[in-house]
């Protein structure tokens, strides 16, 4: 590697560390909106099985990235001997699991405890990865991965995102610290396009019956 290039630092994770926190965040309350579903509207479910179909491809997309652009940067810039087989049999792991809720959400109203079961176990198993992954793969990232090969990643991640659902989740996990240097980062563009996307979002999650915010 060339010695000349600068290494990515641990504050150019902030987008992958909002990934991991929307994913835990959303999990923790799809588990408890559907265990309170109680002689739902048809409206409501409809907005509950998009919602649900949503999640499940943004997890997909994200450890897919990982799987197919991230790992092999890392691997590239570490060498042969690392092995990171046990987060890539996770990811595979997961995926079954977002069939389950993806076929229990349209199942709706019949399958809430399919449903309820099935977030449940993804919580807890998400919960467990993600602190596996951060504390395995950040140090990597930070030792040795050159920053324009991490900007690649973020790229290719944000371009294969769906950016109405994921930057609001996002925006609704920022520390102030954080909002205040996205917003600088993202330039006039964001700080336009933020309002409208934070208010499309925020009637998906009343749409849902999630709490707002």
């Amino acid at each position: 590697m060339n010695t000349t290039q600068k290494i990515t630092t641990d504050a150019d994770l902030l987008g992958i560390r909002l990934a991991h926190r929307v994913m835990r965040r959303d999990a923790t309350r799809l588990v408890e909106l559907t265990s309170g579903l109680a002689d739902p509207s048809p409206e409501r479910l409809a907005a509950v099985t998009e919602y649900i179909h949503l999640f499940a491809d943004s997890i997909h997309h994200h450890h897919t990235t990982e799987d197919d652009v991230l790992w092999p940067k890392i691997q590239a810039s570490v060498g042969p001997h690392l092995d990171l087989s046990d987060l890539t049999e996770d990811h595979q792991a997961l995926d079954p699991l977002l069939d389950e809720l993806r076929t229990a959400a349209d199942g709706l109203p019949g399958s809430i405890p399919l449903l309820v079961a099935a977030l449940t176990r993804l919580n807890s198993e998400l919960d467990e990865h993600i602190e596996d992954e951060e504390r395995t793969i950040f140090p990597l990232i930070t030792e040795h991965l050159p920053l324009t090969e991490w900007e690649a990643v973020e790229t290719i991640a944000r371009k294969g995102g769906r950016t109405d659902f994921e930057l609001p989740r996002m925006v609704a996990v920022l520390s102030p610290a954080e909002s205040v240097r996205m917003k600088k980062e993202g330039g006039l563009a964001l700080r336009i396009m933020l309002p409208f996307l934070c208010r499309r979002y925020r009637r998906r999650e009343q749409a849902c019956g999630l709490p707002v915010g």
